[in-house]
């Protein structure tokens, strides 16, 4: 189906989804709700060929690596989204990876890596877009942060670090962009049983510190337990997702939050980090709050 209106996306039917990470996990999940809603849905990856259960469902499926350089990405965008469709309603920001290490095992190089991915492979895609959003005066953007962009997970610090660096990047964006009709969400998942944590998906550190062993290795055997045990159901998840982005269905007149968390784990992981993080700032509270000039 050809659009032709680019400044109507806000009032069409058929929305024009772009979603990075396609290839498993919660990105296929979401693009096959977003099919199922008869929508039209741009699903990328680095390897198109692990594309092709969703080109049988109609998805149209391109080869897109988000640390390509932003030419490179804006020229693709233009190629297999704008010449066809004229516009893009909807970027789910979801590429990334899990790097796992204690801080100082972690290489230069790795962490490099992972922040190439998880964090400027998301600007990558905004700045690619969020252009034509302006011109259309209407566009979502949904990035995927974590339940780990809430606590500094021993072991698992660095990932946690890109995944707090996508919440308060959208938060702030949210607050740039929404007098032009465009809103942004950054999507926070708990545990989710999809691949993310299995050995062939999961990056370690190839650096082990054995000073530094008490401390990470609970969280690299509870990842490693964890694999494919995950409480979260990705299907239920994307349904959920594609519903309060749309504000459809069980999310029907719901505004879209800052941030949207995902499973019955997320909730009581993040509650009580914030309760946490209450009690040690009230115990602080008489002597932190006694550092403003005298004058004040």
């Amino acid at each position: 189906m050809e659009i032709t209106n680019p400044a109507s996306g806000a009032n069409c039917t058929k929305k024009v989804w772009l979603i990075t990470g396609c290839s498993s996990g919660l990105g296929h999940s979401i693009a096959v709700a977003a099919l199922d809603r008869g929508d039209i849905v741009i699903a990328t990856a680095r390897d198109v060929c692990k594309l092709s259960s969703l080109a049988e469902l109609g998805a149209q499926t391109r080869s897109l690596d988000v640390t390509w350089s932003e030419a490179e990405i804006s020229q693709a965008i233009a190629e297999f989204t704008l010449n066809t469709y004229g516009r893009i309603d909807i970027l789910v920001n979801n590429a990334g990876y899990i790097l796992t290490g204690g801080v100082e095992e972690c290489s230069r190089d790795e962490v490099q890596a992972v922040f190439n991915t998880n964090v400027f492979g998301q600007l990558n895609m905004i700045r690619a877009v969020l252009p034509l959003m302006r011109r259309q005066r209407w566009g979502i953007i949904a990035n995927l942060g974590s339940i780990g962009g809430w606590y500094g997970t021993p072991g698992a610090g660095l990932y946690c670090a890109t995944k707090a660096c996508c919440s308060l990047l959208s938060e702030a964006l949210r607050g740039e962009v929404a007098h032009l009709g465009i809103k942004v969400m950054a999507i926070e998942p708990g545990y989710t049983r999809t691949e993310f944590l299995t050995p062939n998906r999961r990056v370690c550190a190839r650096k082990v510190i054995p000073d530094l062993s008490e401390g990470v290795n609970p969280t690299i055997k509870a990842l490693d337990a964890y694999n494919l045990k995950q409480p979260g159901d990705p299907d239920k998840a994307a349904q959920l997702i594609v519903e309060a982005l749309m504000e459809s269905g069980t999310c029907a007149g719901l505004e879209l939050p800052q941030r949207l968390l995902i499973g019955a784990d997320a909730y009581r992981i993040v509650k009580g980090r914030i309760e946490t993080h209450q009690n040690s700032w009230e115990k602080w509270e008489a002597l932190a709050t006694t550092t403003n000039h005298d004058d004040v």
